[in-house]
């Protein structure tokens, strides 16, 4: 089964990351970008050519739907997977990330009131570490990460069984339509080392 969020990215370089129970704005606010409202609209192809191709200066464009708020990277930057910007985002919420940098592996990482609960580095073959990586085993198992060598096992990629992990597992659910349209974009230059 294709996850819905693959259309919503582009798989050989992505950046994704949910926060469930929070606002748009709330979210922004703690990303501490809230000064730069009103917001630009733009779309996936706009934004790259406002932030990206080697301006080096990470972006996410940002959606709500279902309940989560969707924080899409301009040009994979993966800042928001960091630690402390996570765990920032999941204060009296939760959050989840998944990252894909072109031949680099793909990592996922689960936090929730503050904590960061698992990583997953599908590079290192091994399951999510971390304060309680159980959740995140369980929905990565389901996909098919851990399998035997020999196991007969479908032909989705790392990334394509990491969205459909995360969207099984903590209901994400985003329209291809609107992720490609026209979102409010802003600038994380604090995050840029």
């Amino acid at each position: 089964m294709t996850p819905t969020l693959t259309a919503c990215v582009h798989l050989e370089s992505f950046g994704i990351t949910c926060v469930r129970d929070l606002t748009p704005d709330e979210v922004l606010s703690r990303l501490g970008v809230a000064d730069q409202a009103p917001y630009p609209q733009f779309t996936d192809e706009a934004a790259m050519g406002q932030f990206g191709h080697g301006f080096e200066l990470p972006a996410v464009r940002v959606c709500a739907s279902g309940g989560w708020t969707f924080l899409l990277d301009v040009e994979a930057h993966g800042r928001l997977l960091q630690s402390p910007v996570l765990t920032r985002l999941s204060r009296g919420a939760e959050a989840v990330s998944v990252w894909k940098l072109l031949s680099h592996t793909t990592q996922v990482s689960h936090a929730r009131d503050g904590e960061l609960l698992a990583e997953f580095d599908a590079w290192m073959f091994e399951p999510a570490e971390g304060a309680d990586p159980v959740r995140l085993n369980h929905a990565l198992s389901k996909v098919g990460f851990f399998v035997d060598e020999d196991s007969d096992s479908d032909d989705c990629s790392d990334p394509e069984m990491a969205l459909l992990a995360l969207e099984r597992e903590f209901g994400l659910a985003l329209s291809p339509e609107l992720a490609r349209g026209p979102l409010p974009t802003v600038s994380l230059p604090h995050l840029k080392d």
